[in-house]
């Protein structure tokens, strides 16, 4: 796992400036794995071989300037029926899912990437984990299904931003190689471009007017040698699958069972993280100090929890690079980024978070502007 360092170094060198890798940062099985190796590394207090090296940290670095509320939470719903547009969507039982937000969808001109709400989801039944990111114009899904498709993958991920130029801006790391290419009709109509090789195929098309998406999926994810042969009947049918799964008629809320009580005067939710597995969802936000930067903070497990100080009275385990913080059983982890903020404040932040759902009132913002 050693070789994945670079890789978060690298998104989030550029996430200082520049646009978001979204191979890196829509990973899941990496983010689990170093998720579990920083809470490791937390634990020892190797903070300097940390290098902010989780991908729920990493997808809220996500750039700035959103004016969210910091997250709120509610329990996972139940289970409901699907009734999207999408003709998969019928007699579709969903697994429970963030709960809904009352705002316009994408297919009624919502706003994509404002880093605190989703408009991406799956009718696809098999998944038994989803994660999704906003923020900066552009939103994403990843579905990890568990078990290989008949064309030949496991996991899919879906990228969507608000015109054709940012969709390739964000996307065009995705193909190293000189992939096959021709044009692919997709259910309901549209018509988009596959490109595919042994390794790997994505589809880009135009999913609803100001909605540019791209998908894609990489082969033999989870079947061990020797590979079969991937065709262009494979490719087109993977593609086919996944465009065919994605709706865009409903608004998830970012939330979190945990919420901030202080913060430096100003801060701004900028972006959002989620991952559900089951019935349980984590979550990381990005936050925003004016004229600074931006720091993150995670809810984690609380496992390998040691703590090796105390701030206003409470036990914190604290690094380089993060420190971390058991409340009601529920670890919290938070990076400062490049917000600049001192060990105090961030120690302030985090030994003043409260788990539970968001209860947000007048004074409260008045306070603390979106962070309370």
């Amino acid at each position: 796992m050693n070789d994945i360092d670079p890789v978060f170094t690298t998104a989030l060198q550029e996430r200082a400036d520049g646009d978001v890798r979204v191979e890196a940062l829509l990973d899941g099985a990496r983010r689990r794995g170093v998720r579990h190796r920083r809470n490791r590394r937390l634990a020892t207090g190797a903070g300097a071989g940390l290098a902010v090296a989780a991908v729920l940290a990493a997808t809220t670095l996500l750039p700035r300037g959103a004016t969210a509320p910091a997250p709120g939470g509610s329990a996972p719903p139940t289970s409901r029926t699907a009734t999207a547009s999408s003709p998969a969507a019928s007699s579709v039982v969903e697994k429970p899912r963030p709960p809904a937000a009352s705002l316009a969808p994408l297919t009624a001109g919502g706003r994509i990437g404002e880093g605190h709400q989703i408009h991406l989801d799956t009718v696809d039944p098999t998944p038994f984990t989803l994660a999704w990111g906003s923020g900066n114009g552009v939103e994403t899904i990843q579905a990890s299904r568990g078990k290989t498709s008949k064309f030949g993958y496991s996991t899919y991920s879906v990228l969507v931003a608000q015109t054709a130029e940012r969709l390739d801006q964000e996307t065009a790391h995705l193909f190293a190689g000189e992939p096959q290419t021709e044009p692919l009709r997709i259910n309901g109509g549209a018509t988009g471009i596959l490109r595919w090789s042994q390794e790997m195929a994505t589809l880009r098309w135009q999913p609803l007017p100001d909605v540019w998406a791209m998908a894609w999926v990489r082969f033999h994810d989870s079947v061990p040698d020797p590979l079969p042969v991937i065709t262009a009947d494979d490719a087109r049918g993977a593609m086919l699958e996944v465009s065919s799964a994605v709706r865009y008629d409903r608004v998830l809320r970012c939330t979190a069972q945990f919420r901030l009580t202080w913060a430096p005067p100003g801060t701004k939710t900028s972006a959002c993280s989620l991952q559900w597995t089951g019935t349980t969802g984590s979550a990381s936000f990005a936050f925003t100090v004016p004229g600074r930067g931006t720091f993150h903070v995670s809810d984690t497990d609380a496992a390998d929890w040691q703590p090796n100080t105390t701030y206003a009275g409470k036990q914190v385990q604290s690094g380089r690079d993060g420190s971390w913080i058991v409340v009601d059983g529920r670890g919290y982890l938070i990076e400062p980024g490049d917000s600049g903020l001192t060990k105090d404040q961030q120690l302030h932040v985090l030994t003043g978070i409260q788990s539970g759902p968001r209860r947000t009132t007048r004074s409260a913002e008045a306070r603390a502007p979106e962070c309370a």
